[in-house]
C-alpha cells in the first residue's frame, strides 16, 4: 500500500465515524449570546482525539463489528413457512408430495417469499449496529488501544528469553 492510498483509506475510515463523533460532541452544545458552541472540555477533547487517533486503527482492528455477514433479522412467520417448506420438503416421494400425490401445497403463498418486514429491517439493523459499535469505538477508543499495548506488552515480557 503507497503512502497516498494509506492517506486516503485513514480519510475514509474517519469519514465513517464523522456521524457518531457529531453526535458526541453535540451532547455537550451550549446556546450562547454568540450563537451554538462546544465547549473544549476534558470529554469533547478525548471524543475527538479517540476519533482523530485511535479510530481508525480500531475499525480495522475490528472489521468483523462492521461485516453485512452477521446475524439475520428473521419474522417469525417467515421463519414458520420455511420450518413447514423443510417438513414438506422431507415428507417427498419419487418428486411428488406424499398428501395424495400433490405436486404443490394449495395453502402455501403464491409467491416464493412471504411478505414480511425481512428485507425491509435487515438493512436498518445493520445500519443500527454499526452505528452502535461505531458509537463504542470512539467513546472507549483509547481504553482499547492501552489495553492492547498492555496486552501486547505482557505476551512480548513472557516469551523474552532470561
Amino acid at each position: 500500500m503507497t503512502k497516498r492510498q494509506k492517506a486516503r483509506h485513514y480519510v475514509l475510515t474517519l469519514l465513517k465515524g464523522v456521524v457518531i463523533m457529531l453526535v458526541l460532541l453535540t451532547w455537550d452544545l451550549k446556546h450562547t449570546r454568540m450563537g451554538w458552541t462546544i465547549p473544549v472540555t476534558y470529554f469533547t477533547t478525548w471524543i475527538f482525539l479517540s476519533w482523530l487517533l485511535c479510530y481508525p486503527a480500531l475499525r480495522n482492528k475490528y472489521q468483523s463489528l462492521y461485516s453485512k455477514n452477521g446475524e439475520r433479522f428473521e419474522t417469525y412467520k417467515h421463519r414458520a413457512l420455511s420450518m413447514h417448506r423443510q417438513d414438506v420438503g422431507n415428507s417427498h416421494e419419487n418428486r411428488r408430495w406424499t398428501p395424495k400425490g400433490v405436486a404443490a401445497n394449495p395453502w402455501e403463498y403464491t409467491t416464493g417469499t412471504t411478505q414480511s418486514t425481512d428485507e425491509i429491517l435487515n438493512p436498518v439493523l445493520i445500519f443500527a449496529e454499526h452505528l452502535w459499535a461505531t458509537f463504542l469505538l470512539i467513546l472507549f477508543g483509547p481504553v482499547l488501544v492501552v489495553l492492547a499495548g498492555v496486552m501486547k506488552l505482557v505476551s512480548w515480557l513472557r516469551q523474552r528469553p532470561r
